[in-house]
């Protein structure tokens, strides 16, 4: 699995794929949350723009991303949420645990400290 994140200061935006409810890219997902924390990265932004359709599974696994980031005091941050994605998430109140963040916020627009991919 390729993931594409940009790093700057103790931050990392993090394309978000569209099969990221797979159970196996789920586990991928958090080992590179896990090792992004290692070396002092403490705050995710999750770019969302991929995800168009979410369901209660999709949904579990975005609370699951929460009790992971929890358990290791990393920050999650959603942005680019689609249509029919924010209105879930906010119904179903996620709102109040994650912060939803303006795509225009400047912090998207910083010059990244470095860029990668990595599987």
């Amino acid at each position: 699995m390729n993931w594409s994140v940009r790093k700057f200061e103790n931050n990392c935006i993090i394309e978000v794929p569209a099969n990221i409810f797979n159970d196996e890219i789920m586990e991928a997902f958090k080992n590179l949350m896990k090792d992004l924390s290692d070396n002092d990265y403490r705050t995710f932004f999750l770019d969302m723009s991929q995800i168009s359709k979410v369901n209660s599974k999709s949904l579990a696994s975005i609370i699951n991303i929460y009790q992971f980031a929890c358990c290791y005091d990393l920050e999650v941050k959603l942005y680019n949420l689609q249509p029919y994605v924010s209105q879930l998430i906010y119904q179903t109140r996620l709102n109040q645990i994650f912060d939803i963040c303006d795509p225009d916020n400047d912090i998207f627009y910083q010059k990244p400290s470095a860029n990668y991919r990595t599987a």
